[in-house]
């Protein structure tokens, strides 16, 4: 049993290593991930509140919230996220990767996008 437990260790250690030099793009994909999900739902609030507005200020409040908001929101907590999970060692990296998109996975089947 405990030789089960070392080649389980070493393996998650090898797969963290092997994910450690793509950990931006990982991060990247998870923050992309997670505002495709919710794009939707923060779409749908600002309709309502630029519902009865002029066509330039509506055109306007879309492209903000849309370009500007979804993109600084990737662009700013991208890097957070990365730093996170490097908080968790080689060790752990690959499994928190893995639990981060079977989350997401969970997520999406709830919202009925899969």
């Amino acid at each position: 049993m405990d030789s089960v437990l070392v080649m389980l260790s070493s393996l998650a250690m090898s797969f963290g290593q092997w994910l450690r030099p793509h950990l931006y793009n990982i991060a990247l994909l998870l923050v992309v991930c997670l505002v495709s999900l919710y794009a939707n739902d923060i779409i749908k609030v600002t309709k309502r509140f630029v519902a009865r507005r002029h066509f330039f200020i509506r055109v306007a409040v879309f492209v903000l919230v849309t370009g500007f908001g979804f993109g600084l929101l990737v662009v700013f907590v991208t890097p957070l996220l990365s730093q996170l999970l490097m908080l968790f060692g080689s060790q752990w990296l690959g499994i928190m990767v893995i639990c981060a998109f079977a989350i997401l996975g969970v997520i999406a089947d709830k919202k009925n996008q899969l």
